[in-house]
């Protein structure tokens, strides 16, 4: 079952922005469910239904809610901005769906519509929604230089890799039925893997007072990113069993083997100890025209695991006014970054950890960040590593 938050539909003047033709129709598979709940359908079906029972109903959910309905209402809802019409209406489009082209429809309205002719199409596009979104990855290279587009998944190999990956699921604990969902932006390549987690034991309180205990499966959305023009793969996943697996899979499917993508580091911070300011040189990266370091972690171990952390507005500037402006002694293990675009009024923010994990505040920003982070020797080539933190570093969680 969906994370569907019932106060959603709470709101009988959030009910009421759906037209009253299309809500009836959308509700109509579960009819007799919410008959029994008190809710009575207008008759004739011109006439507005009881906003506020319906609310009622969907505020008070229980045991004998049908999971397809609270599917339906939080794909839906999820679906339902000016940024997804335009989206669903360019899909409806392409696979030439009946839909009405009604010019006073509401975002949520052709969400309905589109539900109506294609579910599958609604929750591709909530899974593009949720992909795109994403902001924090652990990278992975190719073992051999391998690049190109994404290859081609037709229903049966997609087929065949959710059955390699609810093996391993269910082999722990979380259960079959995960679902691949991908999604294509030149050069780049969106994956997206929603897979059920491990069981969870929940007190709930019943509508008669008394105390209940629900189990259920919580649902897990993780997210590859393929680069079409360095072949590399980035994973945000939450345990290093999943990425591990992804990893494999991928490979073993779509590319070489299983090792395609070995658990070797991408990243390096020893251009800024060894070239000091002049690593944030951008010069040469057109669309770039200023980055300044403006944190740093240093990790000098010894017996109290000691780790420095240093921040400002320009930590090279700040280091020049009372010493050498370098960064030498200790390791360190984490880059902070602000980078002024040609394009962009406000500065965005990097970070780099690693031997594999980039945090951007926006995806678009990738592709000119890392053209100045190979250039300047931040990006590690034609190198493997048997560093045993490269398999159990851990993503940064979005801010």
């Amino acid at each position: 079952m969906a994370s569907f938050n019932p106060r959603k539909f709470s709101d009988p003047d959030r009910l009421r922005a759906i037209s009253p033709d299309r809500l009836i129709a959308f509700l109509a598979p579960w009819r007799a469910f919410l008959e029994t709940r008190g809710l009575r359908f207008p008759d004739p079906p011109d006439t507005e239904i009881d906003y506020a029972e319906l609310a009622h109903v969907l505020m008070t959910p229980d045991r004998t809610t049908p999971s397809d309905m609270v599917d339906a209402l939080y794909y839906v809802h999820e679906t339902a901005s000016a940024q997804d019409m335009d989206e669903l209406l360019a899909a409806a489009r392409s696979q030439s769906l009946p839909i009405v082209d009604d010019p006073m429809a509401t975002p949520v309205d052709l969400a309905i519509d589109i539900w109506l002719a294609a579910p599958e199409l609604v929750r591709s596009r909530h899974a593009e929604a949720i992909a795109m979104r994403q902001q924090n990855f652990e990278y992975f290279g190719p073992q051999h230089p391998v690049r190109g587009a994404f290859p081609d998944v037709d229903a049966v190999l997609r087929a065949q890799i959710e059955a390699e990956l609810d093996d391993w699921f269910e082999s722990h604990k979380r259960g079959r039925g995960c679902r691949v969902f991908i999604i294509g932006h030149a050069p780049m390549t969106w994956i997206l893997i929603r897979h059920g987690q491990t069981m969870r034991r929940e007190a709930s309180q019943r509508d008669d007072g008394e105390a209940g205990t629900e189990f259920f499966r919580p649902q897990r959305h993780d997210v590859l990113i393929y680069d079409e023009r360095s072949g590399e793969i980035g994973v945000h996943a939450t345990t290093k069993g999943e990425r591990n697996l992804y990893l494999r899979t991928l490979g073993k499917f779509l590319f070489t083997g299983e090792e395609h993508f070995p658990p070797a580091g991408k990243f390096t911070l020893d251009p800024l100890v060894a070239h000091g300011s002049a690593a944030l040189n951008v010069q040469d990266i057109e669309g770039i025209s200023r980055v300044r370091l403006i944190e740093y972690r240093r990790y000098w171990g010894g017996p109290y695991s000691e780790t420095e952390i240093r921040k400002a507005e320009d930590v090279f500037a700040a280091l020049a006014q009372r010493s050498p402006a370098t960064l030498g002694g200790g390791r360190l293990v984490s880059a902070t970054f602000k980078v002024t675009f040609d394009s962009q009024e406000k500065d965005r923010s990097v970070t780099i950890r690693p031997p594999g994990i980039a945090r951007f505040e926006r995806n678009d920003d990738s592709e000119l960040i890392e053209h100045w982070l190979r250039e300047r020797d931040f990006i590690l080539t034609g190198q493997d590593t048997d560093d045993d933190e490269a398999a159990t570093a851990v993503l940064e969680v979005a801010g």
